[in-house]
Order: structure tokens, then C-alpha cells, then sequence
């Protein structure tokens, strides 16, 4: 087990437990709030999370640029998924993304791999990845905070 990867996969899970407790007991309505008519609701904030834990950061891990799991849909962004089943959806590409984590050497966070139409070390795309569960957490928090102003 690597301490820096291990860091990264503890990030991770303290991110996905950060958003378990945002939304936690949401109703349909809450879920599906859209503060205006071009905004994005919660639900398509755990679409996109759902994404990033699934295939974003496993291609990264992987290295593999067009990875996806055994049985995706190609179109699971545009799908109309519940609340349980895009959280049961994250905790379970969370938790495989943690264990890949856990697997990468310092050589593996240090290497160049492709990325963004260049070439980036690893632990770069990483880090923006697990920023941006971080940031969609956070959007969501402020998309329930205006339900209840």
C-alpha cells in the first residue's frame, strides 16, 4: 500500500461521505429542484459524481483513456436515474476507484500519461477529479440551500 495513494483514496471516501450526509432524506421534489429553468438540480449533480467516481478517475488509475465498466450505458448521463440508485451507483465506483488508489505507486502518481489533449502527471488529473466530487458536493449543499431560505 502506497501512503500517497492511500491519501488520495481517504480524500475520496471523506468526499463521498460529505455528499452521503448532504443528501441524505431528500424528498423527490428536493431532488429534482431546479432553481431556475437552466440550472442543474441535485440529481444531475450525483449524475455527473457518478461519472467521475465510475469512469474519470478509473481511467486515470488505469491509464486506459477510454475505460468504462462492464455493462455502462452509453447514455447514462441523459437517464432520468432516482436518488438511490445514482448513490448506490457512486458508493460503489468509490469504492473501487479507493482500492485503485490504494494500488498506485509513487512512480504511477508521478508518470505523464495522456490527459486533456496533452500529456499531465497523474496525480494532476487526480487531484482535479477528486476536487470536482468536492465541488459538486458543494453545489449541491447550495441548490438545497435555496429550497429551505
Amino acid at each position: 500500500m502506497n501512503e500517497k495513494g492511500s491519501i488520495l483514496a481517504e480524500q475520496l471516501e471523506y468526499a463521498i461521505g460529505a455528499l452521503e450526509r448532504t443528501v441524505e432524506g431528500l424528498s423527490d421534489e428536493e431532488y429534482r429542484f431546479k432553481p431556475t429553468p437552466v440550472s442543474n438540480s441535485v440529481q444531475w449533480q450525483l449524475n455527473h459524481i457518478s461519472r467521475i467516481v465510475n469512469i474519470s478517475i478509473p481511467r486515470l488509475i488505469k491509464g486506459v483513456t477510454d475505460y468504462t465498466p462492464k455493462g455502462w450505458p452509453e447514455d447514462y448521463r441523459d437517464q432520468d436515474y432516482g436518488m438511490d440508485k445514482l448513490m448506490a451507483d457512486i458508493k460503489k465506483g468509490a469504492k473501487a476507484a479507493a482500492e485503485g488508489l490504494r494500488g498506485l505507486s509513487d512512480d504511477d502518481l508521478e508518470a505523464e500519461i495522456p490527459l486533456w489533449g496533452g500529456t499531465r502527471q497523474r496525480k494532476i488529473g487526480l487531484f482535479a477529479y477528486i476536487g470536482e466530487v468536492f465541488h459538486h458536493r458543494g453545489q449541491a449543499a447550495y441548490i438545497l440551500s435555496l429550497i429551505h431560505i
